[in-house]
């Protein structure tokens, strides 16, 4: 059976107050405090373990309805018993405001992953550990710093940039001013290429599975670089991460997504989770099936039937996107289930399917980068290089399709489907392929916000989710009115004054 990584929650700062030495204030020598804690690889490993931690409830909680359900592969479905989802709807719907819970719990949950890494970097030079123990210490606090100032500055446009350990709330207020976006991106490169030149290609051992590598750093600062326009510089870090020969793609695509198979040659990075009573467990299975199945046919289990259920429901653009014997359809979507509120299909996202033995709590993991992200990350950039009728980016591009079945995409092919005759038509045809290919996988939004497509597509989608809809119930007026690129402040960060 696989082991994980036991993310055992910390305290982020050490808010321990010192006080005068007098024998009515010693503490016993075997108490773990801020004083003698941060000393030992053990006591490291057990803090970096805890700055994975916020990443659990962040994918479970709010990423797919802000990363995935913002775009238009997912919506949900409507439940006209139970109203207290609406949270999730606005935020489908482009009509969230600043005091959405599920904004300010992503807001939060960052910041909290961002300050134990701060307390990890500021604590380790004083404890002279050995030096290739505090780079792999140092280089995973640096890169799960730059990954969530990358998910913020994405979100939020400009946040508070915050680099030191706080040890009292006067000092946290100090810090709380909002940074440029500019800025914020500065530091998430150099944290970025500080993880590349200090983690290993990988680690030995089955208790370090999940643990992030040089690769996972490489593919994070290429993505970084991408979404700057730096095509140039991400080119040289995906093909480093190729020829390091570490990872390969799965020959079944399906197997990504397998409990027994996590972890496994084509995974750079996933969140990881544990069945069983320790709160270490996902519910993904649960929160994307409908809500209105009333036996154990999808979960295994009886569904609350309520606001709980029915998030993440895949869309007809989506189901629409897909070509013609694309294994990855059958892999990805369930298309069985008849609602028994609307008598239609409701299809709902399979990659995340497997029985627990307790409701609302399995095993599986989540994927945030995969080798065959990096194959079309690559095509991508080759092509804003400058597009040629064959080469490197074609071949990537297509060693992500031949796995799915499908035929090769050429210039100059005779089938008009399946030519790409120019640049644009290869933006097109790599746009489609990483929908379809990573799709429920939290990519697709920030995808078309840094290719400059998010109002256009979302505007149509908006109007053909309201004329489907719109026989089984009412979308508010207002939605998809206002796509808007950022999320608000939230309300309770700006009372702060930040």
């Amino acid at each position: 059976m696989k082991k994980y990584i036991y993310l055992f929650l910390i305290l982020t700062a050490a808010g321990v107050a010192g006080c005068k030495k007098d024998y009515l204030s010693l503490q016993p020598t075997d108490y773990e405090n801020n004083t003698n804690f941060y000393k030992t690889p053990a006591q490291f490993t057990q803090a970096v373990n805890g700055a994975y931690a916020p990443l659990q409830g962040l994918y479970t909680g709010s990423f797919w309805a802000m990363g995935e359900m913002r775009s238009d592969n997912t919506s949900y479905e409507f439940d006209p018993d139970d109203r207290s989802g609406v949270n999730k709807e606005e935020i489908d719907e482009f009509r969230e405001l600043d005091n959405n819970d599920m904004v300010g719990a992503f807001f939060s949950s960052s910041f909290t992953g961002i300050g134990r890494c701060n307390v990890i970097l500021a604590r380790l030079p004083a404890a002279k550990l050995p030096p290739a123990v505090a780079d792999t210490i140092s280089g995973q606090a640096s890169f799960l710093r730059a990954f969530n100032y990358f998910n913020l500055v994405r979100m939020f446009g400009d946040v508070p940039l915050v680099l030191t350990e706080q040890q009292s709330v006067s000092d946290a207020y100090k810090v709380a001013t909002k940074a440029h976006a500019a800025d914020i991106y500065t530091q998430i490169i150099a944290d970025a290429n500080d993880a590349i030149a200090k983690l290993p290609l990988s680690y030995a051992g089955l208790g370090n599975k999940g643990r992030v590598t040089k690769g996972t750093a490489q593919t994070l600062l290429a993505e970084v670089y991408m979404t700057q326009k730096k095509f140039d510089l991400a080119v040289p870090l995906l093909r480093s991460i190729i020829s390091s020969n570490v990872y390969s793609l799965n020959a079944n695509y399906a197997d990504n997504f397998d409990i027994n198979k996590e972890n496994g040659p084509e995974s750079i990075f996933e969140i990881q989770y544990i069945e069983g009573p320790n709160g270490l467990g996902s519910d993904f299975i649960d929160t994307f099936a409908p809500w209105d199945v009333y036996d154990d046919s999808v979960t295994g289990h009886t569904l609350d039937n309520g606001a709980q259920n029915g998030w993440n429901i895949p869309t007809q653009d989506l189901l629409d996107a897909y070509e013609p014997d694309d294994k990855r359809r059958a892999a990805s979507v369930d298309e069985t289930f008849t609602s028994d509120q609307y008598g239609i299909t409701m299809p709902y996202i399979k990659k995340y399917q497997s029985v627990g033995a307790v409701k609302g709590i399995t095993g599986n993991n989540f994927p945030v980068y995969r080798y065959a992200d990096v194959y079309l990350m690559l095509a991508e950039c080759l092509n804003e290089q400058g597009f040629s009728g064959g080469g490197d980016a074609f071949r990537y591009l297509n060693l992500v399709r031949e796995r799915a079945g499908l035929p090769d995409k050429t210039a100059g092919n005779a089938d008009a489907t399946l030519n790409v005759a120019s640049q644009e038509d290869f933006r097109t045809a790599v746009a489609h392929e990483r929908q379809i290919e990573l799709c429920f996988e939290n990519h697709r939004w920030f995808d078309l916000l840094r290719t400059g497509k998010a109002v256009a597509v979302m505007t149509a989608h908006g109007a053909r989710e309201k004329e489907i809809k719109k026989p089984y119930w009412n979308i508010n007026s207002v939605a998809y009115t206002n796509i808007r690129l950022l999320f608000q402040y939230p309300l309770t960060q700006g009372q702060l004054g930040h």
